[in-house]
């Protein structure tokens, strides 16, 4: 047993020995190492300098560097990608153009001395830019509407609404002066309401093609708001509305409208509302001998536009089955004559003018006992003397039939002597 206990001492301290004697070998006898590091980021500074005097880094043809560095042992733990920094300065640079910056180490872990390091190469030792103008240039945007419109519905593209109405670009001068214009589209095929969508912008150059700007250009706003009205529309009738009278009835006018029809949009529920045919206006029949030709103004209601355009109707009306006469009436009855007096009519037979249905206006012509007679009041008349006087026209039995209202009469007064007998 205590063989076995001799013999692990002793190999624990010939492992102590090896260590202490490998301490000294790397410490007193080889104490200085020669380690590579890849992939060391390259730092440029000054970049804010540049924008201040409105230039930008647009391109460098290397972003890593290697660096063979010697450096004691006891060191080479410490030192790795991340603890060592590379500074490549560009704040001298005042114009645009291509430059090479040296690289330089800046830095190494805060438990490594750089008296302790020596660098023995760097691949690359420099790095190689290009700075251009930094500018700024606000686009319009453009509304590109695509698809075909609904029937029945209007898409008022005049009335659209961008929000905002312009893109600011800021960006290296060669990229920002590329562009020609900024573009928003949308497809309106399927669209029965107003609608509002965000969209994105895109940018054209003068031959149309789209831009792809690289990482150093940067946009106010990559989407717009686009607010786009839409209307309905309905194809509605012109018409009149038309009062029978002076002997003629509605289907007695034949009435031609110009335009018949016009095409009108607003808001749905306004534009369903309209009348069909709409009514211009009313024609009382009464004043129209056989042909006639109205203007009529075209107002439409609050919120109904014209898409045809007119702002007036011209209608036309023209008679038909309907035939004018003059008529000999003898039918003459006296009222309230004056008692004490004799009364004589020196008129015996009129002729009234009558108008109405070609049927019944022929039936009159040929009937004598037509049932129109003319009614004389001489209530204010108690006197001797011959007269004038207004007859009324009573029309009793053709009610569709129009017939003049008065016609004058001439009667004879005499005081003092009989009244004549029917049979006289």
């Amino acid at each position: 047993m205590k063989q076995r206990t001799r013999k692990l001492v002793m190999m624990l301290a010939s492992l102590l020995a090896a260590i202490l004697l490998w301490l000294y070998v790397v410490t007193s006898v080889a104490p200085e190492a020669t380690t590579r590091i890849s992939g060391i980021e390259i730092n440029l500074d000054g970049t804010i300098v540049l924008e201040e005097r409105g230039l930008i880094i647009t391109s460098q043809d290397a972003d890593m560097l290697s660096l063979e560095l010697s450096t004691p042992r006891v060191n080479l733990s410490k030192l790795n990608a991340k603890s060592i920094r590379v500074n490549a300065d560009a704040s001298k640079i005042r114009e645009p153009g291509e430059y090479t910056l040296p690289c330089v180490v800046a830095s190494f872990p805060d438990t490594v001395r750089s008296s302790n390091v020596q660098i023995l190469r760097k691949v690359p030792d420099s790095v190689k830019i290009t700075v251009s103008k930094l500018v700024s240039q606000p686009v319009p945007i453009k509304l590109n509407l695509t698809g075909s419109v609904k029937t029945g519905y209007s898409v008022e593209a005049g009335s659209a609404m961008l929000e905002p109405e312009e893109i600011v670009v800021v960006g290296p001068e060669e990229e920002v002066h590329m562009i020609d214009k900024a573009v928003v589209s949308y497809d309106v095929s399927s669209l029965e309401e107003t609608t509002i969508v965000s969209l994105p912008v895109v940018f054209l150059n003068a031959d149309g093609e789209e831009i792809e700007f690289s990482e150093h250009t940067t946009v106010s706003a990559p989407t717009v708001n686009l607010t786009l009205p839409v209307l309905r529309t309905r194809e509605i009738k012109m018409g009149v509305q038309l009062q029978a009278g002076g002997g003629v009835r509605e289907n007695n006018a034949i009435v031609t409208v110009n335009p018949k029809t016009i095409r009108v949009k607003g808001a749905a529920d306004v534009i369903e509302a309209l009348d069909d045919p709409f009514l211009l206006g009313t024609v009382d029949l009464s004043e129209i001998t056989s042909h006639e030709e109205r203007t009529f103004p075209l107002a439409l209601p609050a919120g109904v536009t014209n898409i045809s355009g007119e702002s007036e109707v011209s209608v036309t009306i023209d008679l038909k089955g309907v035939s004018s006469a003059s008529i000999p009436i003898s039918d003459i009855r006296i009222i309230n004559a004056p008692e004490g007096y004799r009364t004589e009519l020196s008129t015996r037979t009129v002729n009234v003018n009558v108008r109405g249905g070609t049927e019944e206006i022929n039936e009159l012509k040929q009937n004598k006992n037509n049932g129109i007679y003319i009614l004389v009041d001489l209530t204010d008349y108690t006197q001797d003397g011959a007269f004038t006087v207004t007859g009324k026209i009573v029309n009793e039995t053709h009610p569709s039939v129009s017939v003049g209202k008065t016609v004058d009469i001439g009667i004879v007064i005499t005081s003092n002597a009989p009244q004549p007998s029917p049979e006289d």
